[in-house]
């Protein structure tokens, strides 16, 4: 395919070097030149310097024969202009970044065609899902959806009390639990992550990744974290549009919101458009404040602000003060690396939800879900097989599988199977597959058709 993409910061560069090595034709355009230098040295593309929404600049690019154009600059409104003159020159596909609610709501009040887009992606609502999903299984490091939500995704550092510890994989069949989960992966202190096998055995401080049917959470929850109970108190920090759209769906489902902005002007904004939620204005780094909030009591603490170093100081406070469980948003990914070592529970990077997102829209229909999971540099993919795909063609345990991936679970007709060796995926399934990145390649010909064993 060829591709286009306005932007070079996190969202852009990461796309572009992602579609280049599945061996796309990718043009990156950036306005900085400092940023562009950095991405050329980062990226197998070509690199033009200018403004995407410079006739000349996107002409020269080809957006005339471009198969898509994706538009993650820092404003939304030059997305939005972007893909309407790449559309004017003949662009197949257009995506644009569009952070502010008001704005999102605007364009599919009057429809993306009017706005010449096909697609929008909203990296803050994002993340405000995807906390929504941690709070939801206390104890979680990072979760996913796949299946319209039929089939979860969730990772657990397993406690000394939990009674998987000592467990081996293979007898886990014996113990006849009513509520099915999979094991799929094992991150294990510095060893490379594990692709398990029956003769693996579960250990204390493991990180597992887990396929489980939706209906299966609430008693694998109270199994694996003998401890663990739903939240009741959950003081959130940052009156972003993250914050905003994270606090009201809280409100839905924990008895007691706070929060936290330290903005006066914002927080002033956000006690107006609130019912029935604390705001609290003040500087998140003052621990008198944080007393106010009722940190001592709170179940979960959760830093949404703009600002990544005081979304992480601020988590650091909280938790030595006695708040349970701590979740930040960060946009550098850098931060991945610090996090777990500073005590914090969940870590989320709106800018990769959102890369995962475009990148599951340009693998087209044979992709219906994507989710990056960068700690241990594997993916899970939902496939749609083709007629005719070899993975179609024998059950799993005949199928040539790469060593470094493994099926799940399987959608068929809304009933969910965690996969077997005898379990034979049929055209029209949705099959979710854990794979380290180094197998993505040889997993989709697998899914792919006309291809042969």
């Amino acid at each position: 395919m060829k591709l286009i993409i306005c932007g070079a910061g996190v969202i852009g560069s990461n796309l572009a070097r992602s579609l280049a090595e599945e061996g796309h034709d990718v043009t990156l355009i950036e306005q900085k030149d400092s940023v562009a230098d950095r991405a050329r040295e980062k990226v197998d593309a070509r690199v033009l310097v200018g403004s995407a929404f410079d006739p000349a600049i996107l002409e020269s690019a080809g957006a005339a024969g471009a198969d898509m154009v994706i538009a993650v600059t820092n404003s939304d409104v030059i997305n939005l202009s972007i893909c309407s003159l790449a559309s004017a020159y003949g662009a197949k596909r257009k995506i644009a970044r569009v952070r502010d609610m008001a704005l999102t709501g605007i364009v599919e009040k009057f429809g993306r065609a009017h706005f010449h887009v096909d697609e929008i992606i909203n990296p803050d609502e994002f993340a405000a899902q995807t906390i929504i999903k941690v709070v939801e299984a206390p104890g979680s490091r990072e979760v996913a959806d796949f299946s319209e939500g039929r089939i979860l995704l969730r990772s657990f550092d397993i406690p000394t009390n939990s009674p998987l510890v000592g467990v081996t994989l293979g007898t886990l069949g014996d113990l006849d639990l009513p509520w099915p989960f999979l094991v799929v992966a094992i991150h294990r202190g510095e060893e490379d992550v594990i692709i398990p096998r029956g003769e693996n055995t579960v250990e204390s401080g493991d990180r597992l990744y887990v396929l489980l049917p939706k209906t299966s959470l609430a008693e694998f929850l109270t199994y694996i974290h003998p401890s663990v109970r739903l939240p009741r108190k959950v003081i959130v920090y940052g009156a972003t549009g993250t914050g905003m759209s994270l606090v009201r769906g809280l409100a839905l489902m924990v008895k007691e919101v706070v929060f936290l902005e330290e903005n006066r002007v914002r927080a002033e904004k956000a006690a107006g458009e609130l019912s029935g939620i604390r705001v609290i204005h003040g500087m998140p780094s003052d621990a008198d404040i944080l007393r106010e909030c009722g940190v001592e009591a709170t179940d979960i603490y959760i830093a949404v602000s703009a600002n990544d170093h005081h979304n992480l100081i601020s988590a650091v406070l909280a938790k030595q003060m006695g708040a349970k469980g701590t979740v930040i948003v960060a946009h550098q990914p850098e931060y991945a690396s610090i996090v777990g070592g500073l005590g914090i529970d969940s870590f989320i990077n709106p800018r990769l939800l959102a890369t995962d997102q475009i990148l599951r829209m340009i693998h087209g229909s044979s992709v219906c879900q994507l989710a990056s999971l960068p700690e241990c540099q594997s993916q899970v993919l939902e496939f749609i097989p083709a007629p005719g795909s070899p993975i179609t063609l024998a059950p799993l345990r005949e199928v040539k599988f790469p060593r470094n991936a493994i099926v799940g679970a399987v959608n068929r007709n809304s009933e969910v199977i965690l996969a077997k060796g005898n379990t034979q995926v049929q055209p029209g399934d949705s099959v979710v597959v854990f794979c380290k990145d180094e197998a993505l390649r040889k997993l989709e010909k697998l899914f792919a058709g006309k291809h042969t064993l």
